[in-house]
């Protein structure tokens, strides 16, 4: 009787097994070729930053940028994918003192596959190298947003070139000859003839000929970036508006026999320029916003810097950074001292309702007091909102900031600071005459907790010299608090509306 119940419990078991390891093998198979074939990776965070991705069968993997690194792939749950390189890959060094350089190297890559050609994110796996002691310093994550889109989902060119005007990122690059280290990507203008030719308008006005051709969904370019011969091989990623596109693009040194992967805009330059209503607002783009205020005073992320802003005679938004030697940046200069350190230009390209898409390029110093050097061009979408200023807390304008508490006829001055950490974290640290503590944004509200005393901040107005809030401690509300208010460092003083 015991042989007799054994036999079919066993018989079950397997089975199951049997069927458990054909449901394993499904999904893995299902993975396994759903994930074979070449990859694109666009980065949202890091500025053209793009890796084309190829999967293997045998789990062999490999990563190009601007070189091409192998390593080996495989699937963790949620539908991640995991990228170990077999060599590091250098993205930046830091010279932190003299025989101390450190190293920034990409070791591996976690994906998400899930909607694939949508926004998702990934992580990027970096150690830090001692150049000097060759050894690892220490390893963080840092986790971007990106999108990850299969090379059969880049679509088709659905855009007349001929006889308009494109702008186009990532086609040029700036050099200063008394500056033989410096190398910035710049935007160019570039017109295309029916014949296959065009012409290139660079940054600093020269021009130089064109080839194009078109070869299935690759528009292919070669032309001359200074003294150097470029192939640059665009395809589209999608369309944006009905002005422009995103591409992904191959960009080939013929000389160097070098290649990179980058990605970027390219717009349609329509006949517009930039007016006093138009500029007038919150200018949002990269997380980041400037105010323009009526009265001509632009103010950073309301509690940074101050600038006066204009419109030149090109129909751009001029703003400039005016240094004083001992003072930093400031608004009006209180002697004749002062130099401009910074000017930066705002060229619109086109409009579509409340979004700008605009040619930004800035001219800086290498040294205090040294001469302007174009620094380069990019196209940035901006989202201009008409309400100035803010309702509420956020981190946007915390970051690192100097603001004054008073109150009760009393002041104080705060400072605060997100500043990241070596494992690729950000603390947030206030500082304030009581000593040094941590804070936190939580729906709006600003949290501070110094000598583990907790004090919640409301904004109940707001001014462009500063901010009334209400503040009490934990447990508490407004209505049980005592007002006060923020005031900025900036010195653009009250808005006075007409």
């Amino acid at each position: 009787m015991i042989i007799m119940k054994i036999k079919p419990i066993n018989t079950l078991l397997l089975f199951a097994m049997l069927l458990l390891g054909s449901v394993s093998a499904s999904v893995f198979a299902k993975h396994t070729t759903h994930i074979q074939g070449h990859y694109f990776l666009v980065d949202h965070d890091v500025v053209n930053q793009a890796y084309k991705l190829t999967f293997r069968p045998n789990k062999q993997a490999i990563l190009f940028s601007d070189v091409k690194v192998t390593g080996q792939w495989q699937w963790q749950p949620e539908q991640q994918i995991h990228i170990q390189l077999n060599q590091p890959l250098t993205q930046y060094e830091l010279l932190m003192a003299e025989n101390e350089t450190h190293i920034y190297q990409l070791t591996a890559l976690t994906v998400n596959t899930q909607n694939l050609g949508q926004d998702t994110h990934y992580t990027q796996h970096i150690q830090v190298w001692h150049k000097e002691a060759q050894r690892v310093l220490r390893t963080f994550t840092q986790v971007n947003n990106a999108k990850l889109v299969q090379q059969r989902q880049l679509q088709k060119w659905q855009t007349q070139l001929v006889n308009k005007t494109w702008e186009i990122e990532y086609i040029d690059e700036v050099t200063h000859a008394e500056v033989s280290w410096f190398k910035a990507a710049s935007t160019a203008s570039v017109t295309f003839n029916e014949d296959g030719t065009g012409t290139i308008q660079h940054w600093d006005n020269t021009q130089s000929e064109l080839i194009w051709k078109m070869r299935g969904k690759k528009l292919i370019l070669h032309y001359q970036s200074g003294d150097t011969p470029i192939k640059y091989v665009l395809s589209v990623v999608d369309y944006i508006d009905d002005i422009g596109l995103r591409f992904v693009a191959k960009q080939v040194d013929k000389t160097a026999k070098k290649a990179r992967w980058i990605h970027g805009l390219m717009v349609e330059k329509q006949d517009v320029v930039l007016t006093h209503e138009q500029v007038v607002g919150q200018w949002h783009a990269f997380g980041r916003y400037h105010d323009y205020y009526p009265d001509q005073v632009a103010v950073a992320n309301i509690a940074h810097t101050a600038s006066k802003w204009s419109i030149d005679s090109m129909g751009q938004l001029y703003r400039e950074k005016l240094d004083h030697p001992e003072l930093g940046t400031v608004l009006r200069c209180p002697d004749n001292s002062c130099y401009v350190s910074c000017q930066f230009y705002y060229e619109l390209l086109a409009k579509k309702g409340n979004t700008l898409y605009v040619n930004f390029y800035f001219y800086s110093e290498f040294y205090p007091q040294g001469p302007l050097k174009m620094q380069g061009k990019r196209i940035i979408q901006v989202e201009v909102r008409d309400q100035l200023g803010v309702e509420e807390f956020s981190d946007s304008f915390l970051g690192y900031t100097n603001m004054t508490l008073e109150s009760d006829g009393s002041s104080a001055p705060y400072f605060f600071s997100m500043m990241p950490t070596p494992d690729g974290q950000t603390v947030s640290e206030v500082t304030s005459p009581e000593g040094t503590g941590t804070f936190a944004v939580v729906e709006g509200k600003l949290y501070t907790s110094i000598n583990e005393q907790e004090v919640i901040y409301e904004i109940t107005k707001f001014r462009r010299d500063g901010i009334e809030v209400c503040y009490y401690p934990a447990g508490e509300s407004c209505r049980t608090g005592s007002s006060a208010v923020f005031k900025f460092s900036h010195d653009a003083g009250p808005f006075i509306e007409d």
